[in-house]
């Protein structure tokens, strides 16, 4: 019982420690005012800089849990089951964004077999709250594609 609580509180701390190096290699911009990144807007409407958890889904119904982390410049990270991972985001409208990444592939004894590549158009329902949909496309190490499918997931600050 204690094993996935440690998982998560690894997991979160990866993701801070993350965002303060993202955050320190972006200091020559203008510092956030304390507070203020995960309620701030852009364009009139929402913005998802901030840390999420949600849940992904893919086509086949397997889903797994989620931390994600939004940074100022459209730096994003994820962190799942397998390893954090880092990619980026950028609004699309008010209530719109897209972030993309890609993940490891896992093998048979936790070998790498390939990569994932990863695409979602998201869309706000409240400010601490959006879901995406997407597309998984995954690759052998030659860079032949394996599959491809859909993608959903669901979050909130």
């Amino acid at each position: 019982m204690l094993r996935p609580r440690v998982r998560l509180a690894s997991t979160r701390a990866a993701l801070l420690l993350a965002a303060l190096a993202g955050t320190l290699a972006l200091a020559v911009g203008v510092a956030p005012v304390a507070g203020a990144a995960s309620t701030t807007s852009y364009g009139g409407g929402y913005s998802p800089v901030g840390y999420w958890t949600g849940t992904a889904t893919t086509a086949l119904g397997a889903t797994e849990s989620v931390q994600m982390l939004f940074l100022p410049k459209s730096r994003f990270a994820v962190a799942t089951p397998s390893g954090t991972f880092w990619g980026s985001w950028h609004s699309t409208g008010s209530k719109t964004f897209t972030y993309s990444f890609v993940r490891t592939l896992p093998g048979p004894n936790g070998t790498v077999v390939g990569s994932i590549d990863i695409r979602h158009s998201a869309t706000f329902s409240s400010w601490d709250a959006f879901s995406s949909t997407g597309t998984a496309t995954g690759y052998d190490l030659n860079g032949n594609v394996l599959f491809s499918g859909p993608v959903t997931s669901t979050a909130t600050r």
